[in-house]
Order: C-alpha cells, then structure tokens, then sequence
C-alpha cells in the first residue's frame, strides 16, 4: 500500500515541473481594492504542456465552488417567490390550492391515465419547445385539480406559472379600474402573456352569461390573452366539447386559438363527489 502511494506521489511530481515564468494575473487587495500582481512561480503540466499558475487555479475553483452556491440560493429564492406571487396572482378557490398529484384519486383507469398524461407534461416541460393543451370532460371529474398541482410543480422546477379561472379573471380586471387598484389591467395583462405557463380553467364559462354586451367584452379579452400567448405554452379545461366551443367563438377564431394544440379528454364520476358516495 505505502510503494503504491509513494509511485502515485511520485508519478504527480514528475507531472508537473517548475516553469521560469511568474504569474502576472492582477487581482484586487482590501477594501480600497488596490491592484497587485501575482508573481507566483508557474508550473508546467508535462502532459499537456499547459502552463498554469497553481494558487490561482485553487482560487478559481474556490470561486467557482461559490457562485454555484450562490446560484442555487438565488434559484431557491425564486421558487419562493414564484409560490407567492401563486398564491397573490393565480385566481382560484381555496379548496383548490390544496390540490396535489398525490391527493387526486381517479376514479378509473381513464382518469388515471390522464393523470399520468398532466404529471408527464410538467416532468417533460421545457420552455423553448412550448406544448399546449385542451383538457375536456365532465363536470368535477377532476381537470381543475390536476391542473392546479401541475401548477406547483413547476413552480418547484423553477418555471413561472399561473392557474386562472375564466370568471373570477373578468372579475379581476374590472378591479384595475378602480384609482385605487395597485394593479392595473396592463401590469395584468402582462403578467398573464409572460409566464411559461398559463392554465385557463372553465374555458367558455363566459357564454353562460345573459348579458351579451358582457360576453362580447369577455370574448375580446379572452382573444387578446390567447393571442399574448403565441410561443408560450396554455393549458384549457372546460366543460364544453370541441364542436361547442367551436360554435360559441367561431370556427375561425376557435382554431387559431387551439392552433398545435393537444387534446386531452376525461370522463368518469363527479370527482367532487366521491366522497359522498362512499358515505363519508
């Protein structure tokens, strides 16, 4: 054991051998950052002739070793504040902000395979190589759920994204009109065009309005959205069928809108009322 250290030791003294020249790298001394000269012998790497200064070589690693240190604090910094900005911009009901993969039991194989279809978007997610998806089905089979855990977990990889539903997202553009509003409709409009992702829930819920100067308002801004969106990755969940949101924006409009689009479909028992079922 000790001839084989002694070999190895050896073998590195016999690697590296003393040059003639000194460093002249300049770094900065103290706090008034005077400029001083290296001047440390250099030593040669006879198998690569490379010629290198080895106290500067140690320092640049040390420093390598602390900027991703600090690369990865800055990273954890803004998953937290990606989580708040979840929590004060995406528009959902508190019932839903507990939502996680794992606390979404489907109740058939068709929901559990979708299930596995959203987990594999966000595991699969890259933003320079945007993907989009219409998810459709019954009422409470569960889409709204999937959606708001696909959310967290790619906030968790790093990725901005936001969870909004259709109504209560009207309802928060019309607040930016007030004076008082620290908001406003264009700081909001952005943010939505921005993000990596953006998951539009209850898609279509604007028809099922009586007021039709309403709707046709509601329309114009879900088309300006969408539009923002081109390049980005959108996820849709709604109640309605293709050929009935096809009717409701027009087929012209509707397939510019679902433009390379994904579709995704489920169908099973009200999700929401599983529990109810079991008598729980």
């Amino acid at each position: 054991m000790n001839s084989f250290k002694n070999t190895t030791s050896q073998n590195a003294s016999q690697r590296y051998v003393l040059s003639p020249n000194r460093c002249t790298n300049v770094f900065l001394v103290g706090k008034e950052n005077f400029k001083d000269i290296c001047s440390k012998r250099m030593l040669i790497d006879t198998e690569t002739l490379e010629e290198f200064c080895p106290q500067c070589r140690s320092v640049e690693k040390e420093d390598q070793k602390l900027a991703i240190e600090t690369l990865a604090i800055k990273k954890k910094n803004e998953i937290i504040h990606l989580y708040d900005s979840f929590a004060d911009n995406s528009l959902i009901n508190d019932k839903l902000k507990k939502a996680t993969f794992e606390n979404y039991v489907p109740t058939k194989k068709e929901l559990a395979d979708a299930k596995e279809t959203i987990m594999y978007f966000v595991a699969s997610f890259n933003k320079e190589e945007p993907t989009s998806m219409i998810i459709t089905g019954d009422y409470g089979v569960g889409k709204s759920h999937l959606c708001v855990a696909a959310t967290k977990e790619l906030m968790k990889k790093g990725h901005s994204a936001m969870f909004i539903q259709m109504n209560k997202l009207f309802t928060k553009i019309k607040s930016t009109w007030n004076k008082n509003s620290e908001m406003t409709e264009d700081k909001l409009m952005s943010l939505l065009a921005k993000v990596d992702v953006l998951i539009i829930d209850d898609f279509g819920a604007e028809f099922t309005e009586k007021d039709k100067e309403g709707v046709t308002w509601k329309q114009t801004k879900t088309n300006e959205i969408v539009d923002s969106r081109i390049g980005k990755s959108t996820l849709f969940t709604t109640n309605f069928t293709i050929g009935e949101l096809a009717g409701m924006y027009g087929e012209r409009d509707f397939s510019r809108m679902m433009e390379n689009a994904e579709m995704l479909e489920m169908h099973g028992d009200n999700y929401r009322l599983r529990n109810f079922k079991k008598g729980v």
